[in-house]
């Protein structure tokens, strides 16, 4: 049933909320769309008594598309939903919101499956069948009922191809990662990065590496020794690697002069420094020790002119009083 609440709008038409139309360019399901307006017409038809299961006939969708649409939109603050159980429970109410959000927290969104659906898939896709035997194979396990969830989602979901999760899965199990709640942390970056291919993936692997390489080069460096590095520190980290293309021995020396001018570590000094070499196109160590013996030659000549000046000055003042003592002064 929908809750029935003042409808904005004028007779043989209604209005859609901005932030619905601008979700269709962050990759939404249009399923979710189609749900959320087709919903939206029956409230503003005075439709009210109308269930899930009616909106999936009519829409011609399974009732679970129509559950995590609301759960979705839910989750973005657009409707607030009343009576909610289960996904296996679909008789609950749904208040649309038109002036603000909903007044709850968001929730993070991830669409849920009945075992039922995901075995009539498996049945359907013998590739998608033969990445679980994979994928349990690597674990070592059998698949749970909320991994076999979480692994159809990497696919339904988050869109990334049978081929990949299977790099993905393998990537991370090598790594010690072996739980799948790790792992749809993962699929959801190589998700929003656009790993679509092999190839891609193998990339995303390859330069993830040269990262941990750098950022355990750098950690070294700056005697981190106890703790893991912050999330603000491995941004730093990434700045230098892929930004700035600083060289791990600029990054010493800017460590060494972070050290020495402040007395102790501090990032934000380093990334400071590090810019401002960029910035000059200072790109090696040796360019550097050629500035500091530059800068020292510099210093040279300024204490010298000063000395010379210091004994013309005495010079003077000499004379002066050889002067005054000739005239009986």
């Amino acid at each position: 049933m929908i809750v029935d609440v003042k409808m904005p709008g004028g007779a043989g038409l209604f209005m859609v909320p901005g932030a619905v139309a601008d979700m269709l360019s962050e990759g939404v399901p249009s399923v979710y769309l189609a749900v959320y307006i087709y919903t939206l017409r029956q409230l503003q038809s005075g439709h009210l008594n109308i269930t899930n299961d009616a909106i999936a006939e009519a829409l011609k969708i399974s009732t679970i598309d129509v559950v995590n649409a609301f759960l979705f939109y839910s989750s973005r603050g657009l409707i607030k939903i009343h009576g909610f159980t289960s996904v296996d429970d679909t008789d609950f109410d749904v208040e649309f919101c038109f002036d603000t959000l909903c007044p709850q927290t968001p929730v993070p969104f991830r669409p849920s499956y009945k075992a039922a659906e995901i075995s009539k898939r498996l049945r359907e896709n013998p590739r998608m069948s033969q990445m679980y035997k994979i994928v349990s194979q690597m674990l070592g396990k059998t698949l749970s009922s909320a991994d076999t969830e979480l692994l159809y989602s990497f696919h339904d979901y988050y869109g990334l191809p049978i081929a990949v999760i299977v790099v993905m899965v393998e990537y991370y199990v090598s790594k010690g990662k072996r739980t799948m709640k790790y792992i749809e942390k993962e699929a959801c970056k190589w998700s929003s990065a656009g790993i679509d291919t092999v190839e891609k993936a193998k990339n995303y692997i390859q330069k993830r590496e040269e990262f941990v390489s750098y950022a355990g080069r750098v950690r070294a460096i700056a005697g981190i020794n106890e703790r893991r590095l912050t999330t603000r520190e491995l941004d730093y980290i990434n700045k230098w690697q892929n930004e700035l293309s600083m060289p791990l021995d600029m990054v010493k020396l800017a460590y060494e002069k972070t050290v020495n001018q402040t007395g102790r570590l501090s990032f934000a000094y380093m990334n400071k420094i590090l810019e401002s070499w960029s910035k000059e196109q200072v790109t090696t160590s040796e360019q550097i020790v050629a500035r500091q013996t530059k800068q020292k030659s510099n210093k040279g000549d300024a204490r010298y002119d000063f000395d010379a000046l210091q004994k013309q000055a005495l010079q003077a003042v000499k004379h002066t009083a050889e002067r005054k003592e000739a005239n009986g002064i």
